[in-house]
């Protein structure tokens, strides 16, 4: 890869990484489809087809495919490892598989094209000696002792028919290998992700969720019949928080878990207003699980 295009993705790929951590939505969003769709592909392409030219068609391709096999394989990563699937994590798994392969490409040998030295022969020219005059038949009888009689069979070029064989083989394997090396990618993230979700299946998943609002009695208060499944010993004990207009303090349950992992209370809230009920875990300051409910009209 030309060093000047390896400096020019390094520096964009720190900063569409700055963009999507810290920037306003439009660049994060930007920056977020650079090292989702183009700069962790042109770098890998760079660090991988190094011993050949590839066309404007394959480095087209190569680009978003790679780039779409970092996505894959970066998130089944992320989530072996624990970590929480969220933008930063994203932001600096594909920005650092960009860097490394970058670096891999400026680090690697390039092979210099070596032009083949002539080679001079050297001709020994030796000097001509006057040979001894003969008459007209010993010279007939000399010519007939040393004339020897051969019959030349046309030879078919087999060596160069094989070499140009060679040569074609090679080419398409070449051309081949780009697809080849997506289809791996590929098969080895469609495994890696089967695998987790066989892993995963019977892992409960918490829900929050509402019934339909009741009518709006006489004071403008409506029942609203919410319910959570999927609830974890491990995450208990769990905190509902219900919250109205701005300005207006949410109220707030201790939620136990049941044997069976579900929990569902009728609740009022006013009719007129927007409610916000929040399922936070224990110790966490972020909503793990939010429902909207609109009012009655």
């Amino acid at each position: 890869m030309n060093p000047m295009l390896t400096r020019i993705l390094a520096v964009l790929t720190v900063a569409a990484g700055a963009a999507v951590l810290a920037g306003p939505a439009p660049l994060a969003v930007a920056g977020g489809l650079l090292l989702g769709f183009a700069l962790p592909g042109m770098a890998l392409t760079g660090a991988l087809f190094t011993g050949r030219m590839l066309t404007s068609v394959e480095r087209t391709l190569l680009a978003p495919a790679l780039s779409l096999g970092v996505l894959i394989v970066a998130g089944l990563g992320i989530h072996l490892t624990g970590a929480d699937l969220d933008r930063p994590a994203w932001t600096v798994a594909t920005a650092g598989v960009t860097l490394v392969a970058l670096l891999v490409a400026a680090l690697r040998p390039r092979r210099a094209a070596v032009a083949p030295q002539p080679v001079e022969e050297e001709v020994a020219v030796a000097e001509a000696t006057p040979a001894p005059r003969l008459s007209a038949r010993d010279a007939e009888a000399v010519a007939e002792a040393h004339t020897i009689v051969m019959s030349v069979a046309p030879s078919e070029p087999v060596s160069e028919v094989t070499a140009t064989e060679k040569a074609q083989r090679y080419r398409l394997a070449r051309q081949l290998l780009p697809l080849a090396l997506v289809l791996a990618i590929l098969a080895g993230a469609s495994w890696l992700s089967f695998g987790t979700s066989r892993a995963l299946f019977d892992t409960p998943v918490t829900a929050l969720s509402a019934a339909p609002s009741g009518p709006v009695d006489s004071q403008g208060n409506r029942v609203v019949a919410v319910s959570v499944r999927g609830l974890l010993d491990a995450d208990a004990p769990y905190t509902l928080t219900v919250a109205g207009a701005t300005g207006t303090p949410p109220t707030r349950r201790i939620i136990a878990v049941s044997a069976d992992g579900t929990w569902s209370e009728n609740l009022t809230m006013p009719g007129d207003q927007r409610m916000t009920v929040s399922l936070f875990r224990a110790g966490d300051t972020t909503a793990y699980r939010t429902l909207f409910i609109s009012a009655v009209a």
